[in-house]
């Protein structure tokens, strides 16, 4: 366990200066906060003090000028998006936005077993035949050169709004959004693609007259999805957008979110917990089992039984993912304990591996083995595979790295995708291995807890817990506070429902329980 530096000095400041509990200052301090501004920026995030202006977001009022044109000429809009919960909230959000401001639109999302990633040349000869003159991509286009040259050729405009790796291509969209384009680095990059269409949307009120009378705040319901769900650091802006976004979730008038509050059972405020493990999971379903244009409709609907409905077949689809990823890994750890030894690199695959979920069991072996993991499934006689990685580590650097051998690939520094012909699956074990070993010479192998402060059993009370819940959203970029507690002693070990660990601790004066989520044994036990 690691012990950040402590500042016990700045830590009576802020304890002082904002009336907290003294365990929260010394968290805070541990961070590098001191009293001032920024600190009254995180623990007060208002609209009006933490987002940089839109200005510096380069393309934006080129691509909303282009909106303006189109809607002017009473033209129609085609949006291509992801099928995760990044890309369904940032294309309900724009999709909702442009027809609140009378812009007629269609919403195309890809389907993942037939189609893949990615924006792909059906979907825009589907929008041309449509009868739409701009196509607008969210959480993707930065690497479809080939798809956005058949729009020009066609006679599509095109907008990317995308978040990814850019690489040395020039993008052939008429407008280009990315923070990570090399005349931009907006908000640090840090946005993802619901926030960058958040983001939109202020400049369409400003430079769309169409828009100009629609309040983008409204649209922060749907925004903080994506921001919550795409594991995007969980600061700056990006605190805004899901600390605002969550109090709007919470009594949002949208049917489709209602109905998908209602089958997580919640129903008190919305926490960043009820999005991401909740909401978020039951909306990455229907991409991953079936089909992402449920979640458009449901996002999108006036219809409360039609959302219910729709509620109703994503928490089915929820729990048959939960079922296919349970298999997936167990196959994935038996591969794995097969082996010698522990690679840099892991690589797990099967043919029947459901290529829906092959992404959540990577993460799952990261967290048992803390190795970069590749996991593959076979769709059509290709291999397709989800990469995740660790910590000071590319995933989307090491694909690029294999590039020459892949079909196909994308991503950024946390995760990844990419398609392989089988007749180079043994190429990509080896070379993913030894790009891995390669890469992380310099990274420790061993997962780091970072402990914020010291504390007593006594000193963790309800005024604490208030403190940390004002701290929240989770994520990265804000992690949970962890306190370290020492010279405690074991009363009782109990396993609930076969999944969890409940520990009851004791430093002799105070005794508290304490839960472990998904794991039964612990070796300190």
């Amino acid at each position: 366990i690691n012990l950040r530096t402590q500042h016990p000095k700045t830590a009576k400041q802020i304890e002082k200066s904002y009336s907290i509990h003294p365990v929260s200052a010394r968290v805070l301090a541990a961070r590098d906060f001191k009293a001032d501004e920024m600190l009254e920026v995180f623990l007060n995030p208002t609209l009006g003090k933490g987002l940089p202006p839109d200005t510096q977001l380069y393309g934006l009022q080129a691509g909303c000028e282009l909106v303006e044109q189109i809607a002017s000429d009473k033209q129609t809009v085609a949006i291509c998006c992801d099928f995760d919960v990044d890309g369904l909230s940032g294309g309900s959000l724009l999709s909702s936005f442009l027809r609140d401001a009378g812009i007629e639109n269609t919403v195309y999302v890809p389907d993942r077993f037939k189609d893949g990633y990615g924006l792909n040349a059906a979907m825009v000869q589907q929008a041309k035949a449509d009868g739409h003159s701009l196509l607008i991509c969210v959480d993707y286009g930065t690497t479809n050169h080939k798809e956005l040259t058949l729009a020009r050729e066609i006679g599509l405009r095109s907008i990317v709004i995308d978040h990814h790796h850019v690489g040395d291509h020039v993008v052939p969209a008429d407008v280009f959004i990315n923070p990570q384009q090399k005349n931009c680095k907006f908000a640090d990059g840090i946005l993802c693609a619901a926030g960058l269409v958040w983001y939109f949307t202020i400049g369409l009120k400003k430079y769309c007259k169409q828009a100009s009378k629609l309040d983008p705040r409204r649209y922060l319901d749907l925004a903080c999805l994506g921001t919550i769900c795409d594991m995007v650091p969980l600061q700056g802006v990006n605190r805004v957008i899901a600390k605002r976004g969550l109090e709007m979730l919470s009594q949002t008038s949208r049917v489709g979110l209602q109905a998908l509050k209602n089958v997580c059972g919640i129903n008190q405020e919305v926490t960043g917990g009820h999005v991401g493990f909740g909401i978020g999971p039951r909306i990455n379903a229907a991409g991953r089992m079936l089909d992402g244009n449920l979640v458009i409709e449901l996002l999108t609907t006036s219809d409360s039984l039609r959302a219910k409905k729709i509620a109703d077949r994503l928490n089915r689809l929820n729990l048959e993912r939960q079922d296919t990823e349970a298999i997936i890994k167990d196959a994935a750890h038996e591969q794995v304990q097969s082996l010698s030894g522990l690679p840099y690199g892991i690589v797990c695959h099967g043919d029947d591996f459901h290529t829906g979920v092959i992404g959540i069991v990577a993460q799952r072996m990261v967290e048992s083995y803390y190795r970069p993991t590749a996991v593959l499934g076979q769709e059509n006689g290709i291999y397709k595979g989800s990469v995740r990685g660790i910590k000071d580590f590319s995933v989307v650097e090491a694909l690029t790295d294999l590039g020459d051998i892949l079909l196909k690939f994308g991503g950024h520094a946390g995760a990844g995708g990419f398609s392989i012909a089988p007749e180079n699956l043994a190429t990509f074990k080896q070379r993913f291995n030894e790009t891995c070993m390669k890469r992380l010479e310099k990274v420790s192998l061993e997962p780091l807890s970072t402990a914020d402060t010291t504390a007593s059993l006594a000193e963790i009370d309800i005024r604490l817990v208030e403190d940390f819940k004002n701290f929240a959203p989770f994520g990265i970029g804000n992690a949970a506070p962890q306190l370290l507690v020492e010279d405690l002693k074991v009363q009782s070990v109990q396993v609930l429902k076969n999944a969890h660990l409940k520990v009851q601790f004791s430093d002799g004066k105070v005794s508290m329980p304490a839960l472990m989520w998904r794991t039964t044994t612990h070796p300190a036990l």
